[in-house]
């Protein structure tokens, strides 16, 4: 589980700054304007602490603390006593004005001379804001303080720090969470279920679904234009991955189901869950009816959605409401929908052939 040590929030302002200044915004510890930020330290008041104007965040209107220096190497320590048997993750986001290093550092005292431990470094422009981040797998003894090091040059005046996170992580580590919602569908037709796979530990990770099966059928899987239960991801990486599978035809309609996604790594020492919630619909259909065997491709489709049945009469497209999009008569076996307009997302193909009153096939607009 994750342990926040560190948060911080950092903005650039448009305000004029002194040659070789670095204005930070967002210490939650500054309260006093002109004085040294609560729990930072610094030689020679070079970081002194204020408020920034809202509309200078880079989250507008979320004014905020900030700390600034007019030296051309400016260092500001913190105590952070850091266990030299875990590993850590340093993050934030960055932009200069022109090209500034930043540092971040681990030593035994609030001194230049005692910070032995280079945590990240990197360079730092000014075309939007970056991410950086880095793993420190080994920690030795005697860091007890971090220190922020920023270095600017002749170019730059001004550099600008925002969502500093130091997280203990593990070697094997990975989260998930669902991009699809709340899903309406109809019993025997396919659903589509898409999430987002965060690798967020040391090592890459085969990591591999297994969808529960009480509700659903007929299970597919892709990522990365990829099929397959399993999926590689690297480390300090994020996936997407989509699932189809089909509601059983026995589910009663109204019944509150669900798909399972369960998700795990080899070694079986650390698990992920999504979880898709699904209403049933009616369908009323006559109980000689039988459904033909039905073609609907491509899906998930991006401009064109064909249908393709034996004795086609009319089909009709709708959305996840029930809202009907369009209706249209066949003239043969197959008819196509323009689907291009259509926003992202799960809509429903509705159609009548001569042996059934109707059957239901759900698709995916990218």
């Amino acid at each position: 589980m994750k342990k926040y040590l560190l948060s911080l929030l950092i903005a650039l302002i448009a305000s004029p700054a002194m040659a070789g200044s670095i204005l930070i915004e967002g210490f939650e510890y500054a309260n006093h304007d002109l004085e040294r930020p609560i729990g930072w330290s610094c030689d020679n008041n070079a970081w002194l602490s204020g408020y920034l104007e809202k509309d200078h965040n880079r989250i507008p209107h979320s004014g905020n603390w900030y700390a600034f220096s007019n030296a051309d190497d400016a260092w500001m320590f913190m105590q952070l006593y850091l266990i030299p048997t875990m590993q850590y993750r340093v993050t934030c986001w960055a932009i200069s004005d022109g090209s500034c290093q930043l540092e971040f550092w681990a030593g035994s005292s609030p001194a230049i001379d005692d910070m032995h431990t280079l945590l990240l470094s990197t360079t730092i422009g000014s075309e939007g804001y970056q991410k950086v981040s880095a793993y420190i797998e080994t920690i030795p003894t005697g860091c007890e303080y971090i220190a922020i090091r920023a270095i600017t040059d002749a170019t730059a005046t001004c550099l600008t720090i925002d969502d500093i996170e130091i997280d203990m992580v593990e070697q094997y580590q990975f989260e998930s969470e669902p991009i699809t919602g709340d899903t309406a569908m109809y019993p025997g037709s396919q659903g589509t279920f898409r999430f987002l796979v965060h690798n967020v530990g040391y090592d890459a990770l085969d990591i591999t679904a297994h969808p529960s099966n009480e509700f659903f059928t007929d299970f597919s899987c892709q990522f990365n234009g990829t099929t397959g239960m399993t999926f590689p991801t690297q480390s300090n990486e994020t996936v997407e991955v989509t699932i189809t599978a089909t509601l059983r035809p026995e589910v009663e309609p109204g019944t509150v189901c669900w798909l399972d996604v369960p998700m795990t790594i080899p070694c079986n020492c650390n698990t992920s869950l999504v979880t898709f919630w699904v209403t049933p619909l009616a369908l009323e259909q006559t109980a000689e009816n039988v459904a033909p065997e039905i073609k609907v491709y491509p899906n998930p489709a991006s401009d064109y959605i064909t249908i393709e049945a034996e004795g086609l009469e009319t089909v009709t497209l709708t959305d996840i409401n029930g809202k009907t999009l369009s209706s249209r008569t066949a003239k043969g076996s197959s008819i196509s929908f323009d689907v291009s307009a259509l926003k992202a997302g799960v809509y429903f193909i509705s159609a009548k052939t001569r042996s059934t009153s109707s059957f239901v096939k759900s698709i995916l607009k990218m």
